[in-house]
């Protein structure tokens, strides 16, 4: 209890410092020695020490065993961020995917343990940073000749790296996705930092893009098939798809919409994993719920494809959206069933994180354009240079949110009468599956 206590308390000053980060760093990034200094942060930076801060918090809530270690690997990601040196970032990253965690090792003569091993992911990572200094001759990612290393195998690591950090490869199975959350939010910071070293040429774009958007559609499908009480990893990989569509968007209205995603993804887990059916705060981690955290994430990642003229993307995370809305609602409507008219423990801690869960989906999709002043909109600034002008997401100020695509022409706003009349459409979509799902169940 004690070592829980303390683990929670370094934690929680984890995720105050990446706040105080994101404030220190929104004009420009923090050099600790001019010259060849290899700490530095910026607005990405602060969003993966805030990113692993609040799932390793996450994870202590669902009482995960040895929260020292949990704390230490979040320690080791949060200094990946801070690391100015391609080396350094991919080395952290090895060695926080050593540190044993909730993901057993590879079983003897299965090659898909060895796939969902937690150290495969960060070693090629590593391996396509160390390429891109090796081959470039620079290992400072700020460095101006550092994106002369960049080539489509070390992408390629990169890109296959946060595939499997996700936990892609339990697709095809029937076994729920093994990824490790601090490893995959490390492993796509890996990704995310490639845009400090310039532009992305369109086969790579074209890649993320495609993997993400079938990623997503995927794990939400999937999510829907296996009962609600189970659907926390398959949410957490279309979460995590997502965020990788919004990455191959290569745009700021991509990105906007892949760091809210990565923000997003703590608070599914604090209330879906182990979740308390029959709790109605539950309802607010459904994206058929207006201006909850996953119903901005679905809008987010929808204008950002409309943004962008994607608008075969913009359909499939729609319907990603609506997919992932049911899990959440089948929990929130199923009846809770107390022993004795009594609770138990785990079911009265399970009810508690469930309204945590709650408050702060509430507070991401309330509170989303401050979320965008302080956070991610500094960082869509400092990764400019290696983005595309395809699309953006901006303040309004009687609106929230506008998009705008490259012609600055706005295609959504938040609220519109249009994007609105869309999430309503899936709202009553949601609603309709849910009934016909309880006469099934009845008849």
């Amino acid at each position: 209890m004690r070592a829980a206590r303390l683990a929670t308390v370094t934690l929680s000053l984890m995720l105050v410092a990446g706040l105080a980060l994101a404030w220190l760093t929104r004009e420009m990034p923090l050099v600790a020695v001019r010259g060849g200094a290899v700490l530095r942060a910026d607005a990405l930076s602060a969003l993966l020490l805030i990113v692993a801060a609040a799932q390793a918090l996450a994870g202590l809530a669902l009482g995960v065993p040895r929260p020292w270690l949990v704390t230490l690997r979040a320690a080791l990601v949060g200094l990946a961020a801070v690391s100015g040196h391609l080396a350094a970032i991919g080395g952290v990253l090895l060695v926080a995917g050593l540190v044993p965690g909730s993901t057993a090792g590879p079983a003897a003569g299965q090659l898909r343990g060895w796939v969902t091993a937690p150290w495969l992911a960060p070693l090629l990572a590593t391996g396509g940073l160390a390429l891109i200094g090796l081959i470039g001759g620079e290992w400072r990612y700020a460095a101006p000749a550092a994106g002369s290393g960049l080539n489509s195998l070390s992408f390629g690591l990169l890109l296959l790296a946060a595939l499997l950090a996700l936990g892609v490869v339990a697709l095809p199975g029937a076994q729920p996705p093994a990824g490790e959350p601090l490893i995959a939010a490390g492993c796509l910071y890996a990704l995310l930092r490639l845009f400090s070293l310039g532009p992305w040429n369109l086969g790579w774009l074209l890649a993320t893009l495609l993997v993400g958007g079938v990623t997503a559609l995927w794990a939400a499908g999937r999510a829907v098939a296996v009962p609600p009480a189970s659907a926390a990893p398959w949410l957490g990989l279309a979460l995590g798809g997502l965020a990788l569509a919004g990455v191959g968007l290569g745009s700021g209205a991509g990105l906007t919409a892949a760091g809210y995603a990565l923000l997003l993804g703590p608070v599914l887990r604090l209330g879906l994993e182990r979740p308390a059916a029959g709790c109605r705060a539950l309802w607010l981690l459904a994206a058929a719920v207006p201006l909850s955290g996953p119903f901005v994430a679905g809008w987010l990642a929808v204008a950002a494809a409309a943004a962008g003229g994607v608008h075969v993307l913009a359909v499939a995370l729609w319907l990603v959206a609506l997919l992932a809305a049911l899990p959440p609602a089948r929990l929130a409507q199923a009846a809770a069933a107390p022993q004795a008219g009594m609770l138990s423990a785990g079911a009265w801690s399970a009810g508690r994180r469930a309204w945590l869960a709650a408050g702060l989906s509430a507070t991401l999709g309330l509170g989303a354009p401050l979320v965008l002043i302080g956070l991610l909109g500094p960082l869509v600034a400092q990764l400019q240079g290696g983005l595309t002008p395809f699309g953006e997401i901006a303040l309004w100020p009687w609106a929230g949110l506008i998009a705008r695509n490259a012609g600055q022409q706005p295609v959504a706003t938040l609220p519109s009468l249009a994007l609105a009349g869309l999430m309503l459409i899936l709202a009553a979509l949601c609603w309709l599956a849910l009934r016909l799902a309880a006469l099934r169940r009845q008849g």
